[in-house]
């Protein structure tokens, strides 16, 4: 029996290493992305195709936001990748799964070499996301949107082009639904979590701190200002409860931290096993995000005992309701309601 080989690509290398493992048994695969030999990769054995000088160009995109200019430089390191992408394209290919934004001219070209494309998209609809995110901006005084128009008319090609559009949420299915794209093109794929790391604490003490842990790191899109708002409204002292945010502000969110949070104590990267132990220290989690795919963080917390206050728009509802002791739903954008569940 002949095995289909399927082609992998991302910019960055997101979920797609496991991806890429969990196929690898069943079909040849092939991942094209960006990393370098200093860094630790997922699995160097299945890492083929490095396009090795863009990593260096994203991390400068990444660590330098003076070099970002609006996102323009982001959607140049795409059109980059997508350039050297539809070169490396195998005519033998019998499947391409690209991550969303990074494609499209190498869409165009499995289309006329009859290969199907999946498009991995861990967000929803890039029109969703413009509209609620511009008016989060403008709640904050910032008048840029988080992408420009020539990237998200970038993706919507691609989503025209695509076979299928593999999302993490019956969340982000209708984002897409809602804007046009059809039903059957739509692949619903939510994600997990490692039940043998993630795991509940095995004594309780009642007796400890209160402490809410926050670990979606700290920028608009997540919900930073409601989180802000939330803890000096409740006005709790250090002594009393303790906010663990894993993150560190940047040009967004700095603001928000000019007057000191009481019980606020930052962590910065933490590995899984870190975050696993440091879930087993905390009693809730809070998520009040205005936009994301599928936070896998929730599904990791629920797993380790924690009870959750999460907006719809993170992709909860895929994996509890409002009815179960798992925790709370609450409504994007409402300060009250997240005062009220932590209170």
């Amino acid at each position: 029996m002949i095995r289909k080989t399927i082609q992998i690509a991302s910019l960055d290398l997101f979920w797609m290493p496991r991806l890429q493992a969990a196929l690898a048994g069943d079909f040849d695969t092939e991942l094209f992305s960006t990393w370098s030999l200093k860094w630790s990769r997922p699995n160097p054995g299945l890492c083929v195709h490095n396009f090795w000088w863009l990593h260096y160009a994203l991390q400068l995109y990444k660590m330098h936001p003076r070099l970002q200019f609006k996102n323009i430089t982001y959607l140049r390191l795409c059109e980059a990748f997508d350039w050297h992408l539809s070169h490396a394209l195998s005519s033998e290919a019998d499947l391409l799964v690209a991550m969303s934004g990074f494609g499209e001219w190498t869409i165009r070209k499995a289309g006329k070499r009859g290969i199907p494309v999946v498009i991995e998209c861990g967000s929803t609809h890039t029109d969703f996301q413009h509209q609620i995110l511009t008016e989060e901006f403008a709640r904050n005084e910032i008048k840029s949107s988080l992408f420009p128009d020539s990237y998200r008319a970038r993706l919507k090609r691609e989503f025209n082009a695509a076979d299928f559009i593999q999302v993490p949420s019956r969340f982000v299915a209708e984002t897409f639904v809602s804007r046009g794209v059809p039903k059957e093109k739509i692949l619903l794929n939510p994600y997990g979590a490692d039940v043998h790391l993630f795991r509940p604490r095995t004594q309780s003490d009642m007796k400890k701190i209160f402490r809410v842990i926050c670990p979606s790191g700290v920028n608009l899109r997540k919900g930073a200002r409601i989180l802000v708002e939330v803890w000096r409204k409740l006005g709790w002292s250090a002594n009393e409860a303790e906010l663990h945010w894993i993150g560190t502000p940047g040009p967004e969110t700095q603001h928000l931290f000019r007057d000191s949070l009481p019980g606020l104590i930052w962590h910065g990267w933490m590995s899984q096993q870190e975050l696993a132990v440091l879930y087993r220290t905390c009693d809730v989690m809070v998520l009040p995000s205005f936009e994301e795919g599928f936070a896998r963080v929730l599904v990791e917390a629920a797993a380790s005992g924690l009870a959750l206050a999460a907006t719809p728009n993170t992709g909860v509802e895929d994996f509890f309701f409002e009815s179960s002791d798992v925790g709370w739903i609450l409504p994007a954008n409402d300060v009250h309601a997240v005062c009220e569940r932590l209170e």
